[in-house]
């Protein structure tokens, strides 16, 4: 009885907690939710939510609305027209399959989406300072670094792929530990770079290399392309000769370390190209999903089979395809499973909402020298992380994608507001033309 207690007594007081620094600074509420990623099978569950992190969303929402309901300030519209495209797409996905998408299987996806859609907003108003940006930086990363620590502990590569088995430390899957392990990487050398001071920086130099081996051992064949991925992007968006040579030194210890670890590790790589070229193991899996899509598709191509459905009715879709042998399963595709359960309309507005944000990131552009410069390069390179992950995953309901894609819009609207504060100011030095003499007016008219 008292082992049971004391859990829920100290889970109560973590909660109180939180919830009292999110009163004090609502950003912490966006830092929490995504920091709960890496760690999300601890959290325990809740009445009436799947766990706390729903709760804290919501408490955020409300100490937000309370401390700006007398804020005249609007955003650009054309940043802004994410949120309309989110909307539209829960409201299409509502109306073409309500059922599907109200009394789900699995869950409410209406609830889901709006969840998702309020954290995207959050994060498009709360994150507006460098020191908020790196306080989330800090937090994710140390919880990540936790769950991949605890991943090379639990995973094992060997010499073949059946006698393997990947550990995704405190993460739900393996393939999502890979990416969030990733995304702390990505974290953890910007914060590197930033930092002068001796011990802090061996300190990330660790955990960099932490979250670096650990993807290794959650086996996600996707993660190890999307790490290497990362490095390069990390690579070229370094300005200096400096940085981009300690970014190859760290690749190298790295890589040497996880050799060290596992000499199996680096086969695990080597058969990654024979797996997408021969449809091999999970990448044949993967094959067989996107064809049984295809087929369901072709059926319902405007409204889809409805949101979630996809993995109730793929068996009857592959009796012929291999590998799947009737099994519940995603598509493991992003754009596959929202083109075949939202239809053509559904796909559209929700890629659209990626190239939005893809655009506000191309759109936010500060001086060289500005802090937010490399804030904008930190946050692009993990939403094309993201992206090219979405591939072989089903990240459409990912937090942390849809937490980039608000950040997007907080850097769009602040380099518009820089470029309109520079606009004013160059306008300012012309001077008009009542106040010329008059003999320079005469010129002016000659």
């Amino acid at each position: 009885m008292v082992n049971e207690i004391l859990p829920t007594v100290l889970g109560a007081l973590i909660g109180l907690v939180l919830m009292f620094l999110i009163i004090r600074q609502p950003y912490l509420g966006v830092v929490f939710t995504l920091a709960s990623l890496p760690i999300i099978d601890l959290l325990p569950e809740i009445p009436l939510f799947s766990s706390v992190v729903p709760l804290i969303g919501g408490v955020t929402l409300v100490i937000f609305m309370l401390s700006t309901k007398n804020d005249k300030t609007k955003n650009p519209p054309g940043a802004s027209i994410i949120f309309l495209l989110g909307f539209l797409f829960i409201a299409w996905m509502f109306f073409s399959n309500p059922e599907a998408a109200w009394s789900g299987r699995d869950r409410n996806w209406v609830f889901t989406f709006v969840q998702l859609l309020v954290l995207m907003f959050l994060s498009s108003r709360l994150l507006d300072t460098k020191e908020k940006h790196h306080t989330l930086m800090w937090i994710f990363s140390i919880v990540a670094v936790i769950s991949a620590f605890v991943a090379i502990q639990q995973g094992y590569i060997a010499e073949t792929d059946n006698a393997s088995y990947g550990s995704s430390g405190f993460v739900d899957n393996a393939n999502a530990a890979a990416r969030y392990f990733i995304v702390a990487m990505i974290f953890l050398t910007h914060l590197r770079s930033e930092s002068n001071k001796s011990f802090a920086r061996l300190l990330m130099l660790v955990g960099i290399i932490i979250t670096y081996i650990g993807v290794f051992f959650t086996v996600s064949r996707t993660g190890i392309v999307l790490l290497f991925a990362a490095q390069v992007m990390i690579f070229f968006s370094q300005s200096s000769g400096k940085q981009r040579r300690n970014i190859i030194i760290l690749g190298l210890i790295s890589l040497v370390l996880v050799w060290l670890i596992s000499e199996n590790a680096f086969r695990l790589a080597g058969t990654i190209l024979p797996a997408v070229s021969e449809g091999e193991n999970t990448m044949g899996l993967r094959y067989a999903l996107w064809e049984a899509a295809i087929r369901m598709l072709r059926e319902k191509p405007v409204t889809g089979v409805g949101i979630g459905m996809y993995r109730f009715l793929v068996p009857y879709y592959s009796q012929d395809l291999p590998f799947i042998r009737g099994r519940l399963l995603w598509v493991h595709n992003t754009y596959i499973q929202i083109l075949v359960e939202t239809g053509v309309v559904g796909f559209i507005l929700f890629f659209g909402m990626f190239t939005n944000a893809f655009l506000n990131f191309l759109k936010a552009k500060f001086p060289p020298d500005d802090e937010r410069t490399k804030l904008v390069r930190v946050w692009f390179i993990i939403f094309i992380v993201m992206l090219i992950g979405g591939l072989t995953k089903s990240d459409h309901a990912d937090k942390l994608t849809w937490a980039v894609m608000g950040v997007s819009v907080i850097f769009a609207n602040q380099s518009r507001s820089l470029g309109l504060v520079t606009e004013k100011r160059k306008l300012a030095r012309i001077p008009s033309y009542k106040t010329l003499s008059s003999s320079r007016r005469v010129r002016i008219k000659g």
